[in-house]
């Protein structure tokens, strides 16, 4: 039985999450909403509602507003920790908050973690073939192999874009949807009107092609689970949100009215139909295993019994029957009408991610139970793994370049160790640095350190130090420290250690002895050099301290 891997798999799934966590512990202005959100209802409360004048949103409330209640829930979620932790003498909420920001993202990023697992569980209870085979949960096991080859779903599974912020009860609906349960229509209406629209339409699409092109539904019973989630859905964004931003708003309907009637998403980039297809899905699966094995894996639905029992006259329907292909047809027709609207990015489209794994492990349990048959099979099997070991490996090195996108982030780490807790010091945080990591969790609690983020009409003298992009008067202000991002991948390392090889056969394999020793002996330092040199960096952000006795031009 495959099943007592899925611990395992399990464990590794959560480690690879924690894993790009803690490489890469700070946040992008993407992701600043509900960040910075959680961090004011753990700080300020919720209560009296004259707390709510100390929240970011009231200083910065963006150009549309957005939902309090992802923010809400993972807020209440870290709660008891902060308690816990406290009875410890550990004071999460004093001083730099970094570890309780990690928290709260660790939190997330369990949360999509576990439905995933959920949506696992769910294949692995309807494929029919585990009810007659010795060897069962194939589906289930190949799945969690190969999202181990994808970059962006745990990378970005623990940071609080609202898209993610959705794909837990996105994936909780889909696992419902798999075993024919109709009520995973209600959770994705309820996600569309509170967190992301483009949800409203995966859903829609689902109930259609359910009824009216597998059959499988009633669609006025489609259209009553939508309604009902979608209700609920808007009384309770309308009930939290409201209170939040001082006035009656539904987020939601505010961020569809401006993005889409109004067209002011075009703003933020424009690109042709066929972008999604062409382009982004490349993005996601690399190398394209799963878009390879997703097709040969809906052709064969889990729930059919291949012996043709379900033919027989009076047989009633599995319930979950075409469930893995009606997700899979759907997905492709959301990503053509998301096509549509012409501001694309992959985070619109990430829904679809666990749909086509599915359909790709079905297809790899197909081929791979016919392991015995042939030795085309076997070596087709072996190369495919081959290749799902190799997005693992990308996936990695991915995490370790991306995590050099934070200099903002690292600026402020670098300002607050430089920094007293007791000492009076003004600090500015200009726009860059603001958008490349900064957030309130990085901030000096109960410290004598003001940080100011404003944007324009800004007097720099009035300031101690500045975390700034730009290159300051070197009479007026001295150089502290410069933050560095990403620039490129380079492979003259690894074309020098093939020259290497060439003229001595036994370079790597002095290489791999050195990296086993370091290893032993818990450094791991040769590792991490040789992992560094394949990532060329550049100077981003820089820290300034006013020379003392001068003062800046005004």
């Amino acid at each position: 039985m495959m099943y007592k891997w899925n611990k395992v798999l399990d464990a590794a799934l959560v480690a690879l999450m924690t894993y790009h966590l803690v490489i890469a512990p700070y946040t992008k202005v993407e992701e600043s909403f509900n960040i910075q959100a959680v961090h004011d209802i753990l700080n300020f409360g919720i209560l009296p509602i004259e707390n709510l004048d100390n929240y970011d949103h009231k200083q910065f409330p963006g150009v549309v507003p957005r939902t309090f209640v992802g923010s809400l829930v993972l807020a209440a979620l870290a709660t008891p920790a902060v308690f816990i932790s406290s009875l410890f003498g550990r004071d999460l909420l004093h001083g730099d908050q970094s570890r309780l920001q990690s928290l709260v993202r660790g939190i997330l990023g369990l949360l999509n973690v576990f439905m995933l697992m959920r949506l696992r569980d769910a294949a692995n209870k309807v494929t029919f073939r585990d009810k007659r085979s010795k060897i069962k949960g194939v589906v289930g096991f190949w799945f969690s192999v190969l999202l181990f080859s994808q970059f962006h779903l745990l990378y970005y599974s623990s940071r609080t874009l609202p898209n993610f912020i959705a794909l837990p009860l996105v994936s909780y609906a889909l696992s419902k949807l798999m075993v024919g349960d109709l009520t995973g229509l209600t959770y994705l209406a309820f996600t569309a009107v509170v967190f992301r629209m483009e949800v409203g339409v995966f859903a829609a699409i689902i109930a259609i092609v359910s009824s009216l092109g597998f059959g499988q539904s009633n669609i006025f019973a489609n259209g009553i689970y939508l309604a009902a989630g979608a209700l609920f859905g808007a009384f309770t964004s309308f009930a939290i949100d409201s209170y939040f931003w001082g006035r009656p708003v539904l987020p939601e309907l505010e961020s569809f009215l401006f993005n889409i009637i109004s067209g002011e998403s075009v703003n933020w980039g424009v690109e042709p139909w066929g972008a999604y297809f062409k382009k982004y899905l490349f993005q996601l699966f690399r190398p394209p295993t799963i878009l390879i094995l997703a097709l040969p894996g809906v052709a064969g639905d889990p729930t059919e019994d291949y012996s043709g029992e379900t033919s027989k006259p009076g047989t009633v329907q599995h319930p979950a029957r075409n469930s893995l292909r009606i997700l899979f047809v759907s997905s492709i027709l959301y990503i053509a009408v998301m096509s549509f609207q012409p501001h694309k990015e992959w985070r619109f489209i990430v829904y679809t991610i666990p749909i086509f794994t599915l359909a790709a492990a079905n297809g790899l349990a197909n081929l791979s139970m016919k392991w015995s048959l042939s030795y085309s099979t076997k070596l087709l099997t072996v190369i495919i793994t081959l290749m799902a070991g190799l997005g693992a490996i990308l996936s990695l090195q991915m995490g370790y370049a991306s995590s050099f996108n934070y200099p903002g982030g690292e600026a402020l780490a670098f300002v607050n160790d430089y920094v007293k807790e007791d000492t009076h010091v003004k600090i500015h945080i200009d726009v860059p640095a603001c958008m490349t990591g900064v957030t309130r969790f990085g901030e000096l609690h109960g410290s004598n350190a003001i940080y100011d983020k404003t944007e324009n009409g800004v007097d720099l003298s009035d300031f101690d130090l500045v975390i700034t992009s730009e290159k300051l008067d070197n009479d007026t202000w001295k150089h502290l420290h410069s933050a560095k991002i990403y620039k490129r991948i380079s492979i003259d390392v690894l074309l020098k250690l093939w020259r290497a090889q060439l003229a001595d056969s036994s370079t790597i394999l002095r290489l791999f002895q050195v990296i086993v020793e370091d290893f032993v002996a818990g450094t791991n330092q040769a590792s991490k050099n040789l992992l560094r040199s394949t990532v060329v960096l550049e100077d981003h952000i820089h820290v300034y301290e006013k020379e003392k006795g001068k003062e800046t031009e005004k």
